[in-house]
């Protein structure tokens, strides 16, 4: 799935949420890059406990950004991301 349809702000919980995942963290530390697959369990859920925690205007921690950093390269999102709704 690629970028193009994502907001920045999407982008970035998206990022959030991927970065949940220790072993894709440690794979972009890595490579440089997003495996091509790997495990999201829960990504739903963990979408939702993230939003009414931090809200949708994320600062990123530093595995975040660099999670946020290998989207924005790749234009990629191997399996989706978050799209934001206005609830006006």
């Amino acid at each position: 799935m690629t970028t193009h349809n994502f907001t920045e702000r999407g982008l970035r919980l998206t990022a959030v949420i991927y970065a949940t995942n220790k072993d894709l963290v440690e794979y972009v530390r890595k490579n440089g890059k997003l495996p091509r697959h790997f495990r999201m369990d829960g990504m739903p859920t963990a979408m939702n406990v993230i939003i009414r925690r931090r809200g949708v205007d994320v600062v990123l921690s530093e595995s975040e950004q660099l999670v946020f950093d290998a989207i924005l390269r790749e234009k990629r999102l191997p399996y989706g991301g978050v799209i934001l709704v206005d609830e006006t």
